[in-house]
Order: structure tokens, then sequence, then C-alpha cells
């Protein structure tokens, strides 16, 4: 089973649990709860740029129009060789192709300044979420079995992480 999430300040406002075998067919589904979840809760802050690791590339996610009109910023291959490529590779100065392919395209895309610069912020927001509910929390497993429990179970484990996260602020006053 797969575990995905979005995350938008170290606070989840996204996430679900899928039997299926990577994350694909994942991306716009999680963008278009976002927005849901974002309008539901009254947060008037559009979502700017989604960053997003190598499980979520294809050429069908970049070519559909994400909810909320969001900027995609995807790796095109692992975590590791995409900070090697934007280590090793100059910034791209020449006029862009026409004829790229739309994965092409991102990985350009990427190694742009600004690319770089934001898809940097990615280990600074997902990551550490994960780090915290498996290594901090201890939780590394699913306790239930089936879909439905996993997913209940799942949609537990982050609320009570943007619950923890809310408390350790100290900007909510719980009277």
């Amino acid at each position: 089973m797969i575990r995905t999430i979005l995350s938008h300040r170290w606070r989840l406002v996204a996430e679900d649990v899928t039997q299926e075998e990577n994350d694909k067919r994942q991306l716009h589904p999680m963008l278009e709860q976002t927005e849901s979840n974002r309008k539901t809760v009254g947060i008037k802050e559009k979502t700017g740029v989604a960053l997003a690791g190598a499980g979520y590339c294809s050429d069908d996610n970049f070519t559909k129009r994400p909810a909320g009109n969001v900027e995609l910023l995807v790796a095109v291959q692992k975590d590791y060789k995409q900070r090697k490529a934007m280590e090793a590779q100059p910034l791209p100065e020449e006029p862009i192709p026409e004829d790229l392919s739309a994965t092409e395209l991102m990985e350009r895309k990427l190694l742009t300044e600004r690319g770089r610069e934001l898809y940097k912020l990615r280990s600074q927001t997902v990551e550490p979420v994960f780090g915290q509910i498996k290594d901090v929390r201890g939780i590394d497993r699913f306790m239930r079995r089936g879909i439905e429990a996993c997913r209940s179970e799942w949609s537990l484990i982050c609320a009570t992480h943007n619950l923890l996260k809310l408390w350790r602020s100290g900007k909510v006053c719980w009277n």
C-alpha cells in the first residue's frame, strides 16, 4: 500500500492510501483534494507550486491541467539522482526546443535557477513529515487490515500529526 500526502508548511492538507503499485495516478486526485480541503476550511491563500517526487512523473501528469491551476515541479528521476543532475548540469540558457516531450520540459524546468531553488524545499516540507510519523512517533506500519481500515487509520495519523504541530507551535488557544 502506498501512503500519499500533500504537505504545506509541515501540515498535511491532503492524504490517501492506495493499493496501486506507484503514485503516477495519484498526483491530480491529491491536488483536487487539496483544493477542496483548502476551500472547505476557508483558506484563501492558493497553492502556488506543487513539489513532487519521481513517483509522480508521467507525461499525462504534466499535460493535464492541475486543480487550482497549481504549477507543478516534479522530479523526473529518483531524488538522489535528481539532486546530482541539478548540481552537475549548468543552467539552461538556449531557447527551449519545440520538439521536447512533457517530461523533457519538466526536466528542463527543474534545471532552471528557480526550479532548483523551489525543488530544494521538497526536502524541507514533505520528507520531514514522513520522518516524524515513522521515526519520532514510531508508526511504520498499519495496525488494521483492508483498504478502508488503512485509509481511516492513515487519516487519523495525519490528523494527529497536524494537531501535534498546532499544539507545539503555541499559536493556538486551547480554552
